[in-house]
């Protein structure tokens, strides 16, 4: 951002987000450069995504991987979600999504509060959001947060031996797929 200007818009960012080579996330109106990914990262996110995507074929889901900007307008913020599915053909703008049904963050040692608290309190201003992941990459692990029928959400915490069963899409996942090419110490799959 120049020092002279002190807030962006959310049109003004997606503007100048086109002509960079690097990604931000817009934090109203602020802009915050995006970190390097880890291998690990990269492949979790990856197996998500391509998992989603062989099983979601039929049907109106898009999956998104990580370049696909998520506008949360009534929390004033856009994220790049390392995962996120639509399943809206109205939600149709071709640079920036805003009604997902599932988000999932790959977590990191620099992320994992962000995702945690901030991301997650601006997530849950999504009506049409059902389900948000957590997923751990220094250790086979997944946190599950479910929007219940009451609005409510609830929390599952998933192992190596447990397989993601997601609720709002048709799918399920086993851990060796979501893992799979990740070296980790303690994996036992």
């Amino acid at each position: 951002m120049d020092e002279e200007q002190t807030s962006l818009t959310f049109r003004e960012y997606l503007q100048l987000e086109r002509s960079r080579a690097v990604r931000h996330e817009y934090i109203a109106g602020e802009l915050f450069e995006m970190g390097n990914l880890s291998p690990e990262h990269d492949a979790i996110a990856v197996n998500l995504s391509s998992g989603l995507q062989e099983r979601l074929r039929e049907g109106d889901w898009e999956v998104f991987m990580g370049e696909m900007i998520l506008w949360v307008e009534a929390a004033d913020v856009a994220y790049y979600p390392d995962v996120m599915v639509v399943c809206d053909p109205t939600d149709s703008d071709r640079d920036f999504k805003t009604r997902p049904i599932l988000i999932i963050e790959v977590l990191s040692s620099d992320t994992v509060a962000t995702d945690r608290q901030e991301k997650f309190r601006a997530y849950q201003k999504l009506p049409s959001l059902r389900e948000y992941l957590l997923v751990h990459q220094d250790k086979v692990g997944i946190e599950v947060l479910r929007k219940n029928a009451q609005g409510n959400w609830t929390e599952e915490q998933l192992h190596a031996k447990d397989k993601l069963r997601l609720d709002s899409v048709p799918v399920t996942l086993t851990m060796a797929e979501i893992y799979d090419g990740v070296l980790l110490a303690e994996r036992s799959l």
